[in-house]
């Protein structure tokens, strides 16, 4: 018999590293004493601060007015200033405006669910309604406005919605505990989120390996039409674009989107924010953060709220620090904060990766790629700065999951390199009539 679920090839097993915390229960951070609020939290044009120095602030209040995304206070306090500070998007860090608040007070746990709105009772359009008032942004590891996600879904005829919770590299463990602790709630922003956008398939997949820590979702999954699926632990599996493939198998188009193949992504924290500002009316001004590594002296998985450095979480570790976990990560300072999109912070010995040398031919990053790029010749073609050549072969089809610079003996900064050559390439096809379009493929060479 086939199986029920598709596979992808390429890929490498990693050490899991999540024994420390992955029955840690989530905990409050108690020792920020001020925030540093991200006026820009999903990257882009940051809000206009609608506070002043001086001015008193309640949890909740707003502190900057976007056109897509406002800020809320996560705690109640005191605006020191407007100022800048780091934090890490995706891979990257960015310096951004923030709002420091000072004289910090209020629950610093998470508040109790009581729900104010019956939002299964609720039609689509009055949920799109719903969500576009909250003013949030996802948790992804790349946020984005949750309104405009849910209006592209809703735009392209999505019809699956799937909950990402693989959590595939070493140490996280910010969802996994989001689930055993909250995993009603999780299903029910996924219904939530899956009545707004119109999807009809819901698919809540989850690493096998923790299967026995989920029963207690097994009713609500049925409740709620949810397919719960349990996947073998590879990494990248818990890329978007991969995950997606296994469980459809269906690839989208070259540098496209889930929403070409009728497909949609979140993860369980974007669900669990959901439900409680639909449901209940809260807007969680942060989110679980897992602070784990060799270096630190009492790993956890905590309630960070946003504006929250990296110093307080780590406390006596010493820089530097990962933001964002070990393979996709942005290496970062005390002074960094968290924002929606940091779902990890670590304090770990950084591999010294040494100059790197000539690449030897070995295939080891071809081989090892779960999009199936020639890698090696993409990075011959960032040397050269071939980028319409690198357009045709594909670059646009790659996952960043870092594999390719993890195996390669000649320690290239490959993911780094084809990185560079997508962002030409976006930048080209803006710019220029001819990258308007894809560019036809390259056909093989003949072989005799």
């Amino acid at each position: 018999m086939s199986p029920r679920y598709g596979v992808f090839t390429g890929g490498i097993d990693l050490p899991d590293e999540k024994q420390a915390t992955l029955d840690a229960s989530i905990e409050p951070v108690w020792e920020a004493e001020r925030l540093l609020v991200p006026l820009a939290p999903a990257g882009g044009v940051a809000a206009e601060p609608v506070v002043a120095p001086g001015q008193t602030v309640a949890a909740g209040e707003r502190l900057a007015s976007g056109a897509e995304v406002d800020v809320f206070a996560p705690l109640a306090g005191t605006v020191r200033s407007i100022t800048t500070a780091t934090t890490a998007l995706d891979r990257q860090p960015l310096r951004m405006p923030v709002a420091e608040l000072v004289n910090l007070s209020g629950r610093r746990t998470l508040p109790p669910a009581e729900e104010i709105f019956d939002w299964s009772g609720a039609d689509a359009e009055t949920l799109r309604q719903r969500i576009d008032e909250s003013r949030i942004t996802t948790l992804h590891r790349r946020p984005q406005p949750l309104a405009r996600w849910v209006a592209q879904a809703h735009g392209a005829h999505v019809h699956t919605l799937v909950v990402n919770a693989m959590e595939n590299q070493p140490y996280v463990t910010a969802d996994h505990r989001l689930l055993v602790e909250y995993g009603e709630q999780v299903m029910r922003g996924l219904a939530i989120l899956a009545r707004a956008i119109g999807g009809k398939r819901l698919v809540l997949a989850v690493d096998r390996r923790r299967t026995g820590d989920y029963t207690h979702l097994h009713a609500p999954a049925e409740h709620f039409d949810v397919e719960h699926v349990a996947l073998p632990h590879k990494y990248p599996i818990g890329a978007d674009p991969i995950l997606l493939k296994v469980l459809t198998r269906r690839e989208a188009p070259c540098g496209g989107r889930a929403a070409d193949i009728g497909a949609a992504v979140t993860d369980p924290a974007t669900c669990f924010a959901a439900y409680r500002w639909v449901a209940c009316g809260q807007r969680l001004g942060g989110r679980v953060v897992t602070v784990s590594g060799e270096h630190v002296a009492r790993p956890a998985n905590l309630f960070v709220p946003f504006g929250t450095e990296v110093h307080v979480l780590i406390r006596a570790a010493k820089p530097p620090y990962l933001l964002n976990g070990p393979m996709i990560g942005a290496v970062c300072d005390g002074q960094a904060v968290v924002g929606p999109g940091n779902n990890v912070v670590l304090a770990l010995d950084l591999t010294p990766v040494g100059a790197p040398s000539q690449c030897i031919r070995c295939g080891w990053c071809r081989d090892h790629c779960p999009a199936r790029l020639n890698v090696a010749v993409l990075n011959d073609l960032y040397e050269l700065g071939h980028v319409e050549t690198a357009d045709r072969l594909g670059a646009l089809s790659c996952v960043e999951c870092g594999v390719c610079s993890y195996v390669c003996p000649a320690r290239l900064p490959l993911t780094q390199r084809v990185r560079a050559l997508n962002r030409s390439i976006r930048q080209m096809r803006a710019g220029a009539p001819l990258f308007h379009k894809p560019l036809e493929p390259i056909a093989p060479p003949e072989t005799t």
